[in-house]
């Protein structure tokens, strides 16, 4: 006795449910509200695309310039 609606390909089975860790990619915690959190800013955002800017720290005048490598320089 032959089942015609059978195909004769093997198929493989996937478990029904599949590890969470597979499926869903991990919750990033949001960041700290304190004082104490670290603090980024991206150099594009600084820069906005000029290659230097001023920055005044503590009264005094500091150079931040970007090279054509890529690379951050901060002079007094």
């Amino acid at each position: 006795m032959t089942d015609t609606l059978r195909s004769p390909t093997l198929r493989l089975r996937r478990p029904a449910v599949r590890d969470a860790a597979i499926t869903r990619p991990k919750a990033t915690p949001a960041p700290a509200a304190d004082a104490d959190a670290e603090r980024s800013v991206r150099s594009d955002t600084l820069l906005q695309g000029r290659s230097h800017i001023a920055i005044v720290h503590n009264g005094e005048t500091y150079q931040l310039r970007a090279t054509r490598l890529g690379k951050l320089i901060l002079t007094k």
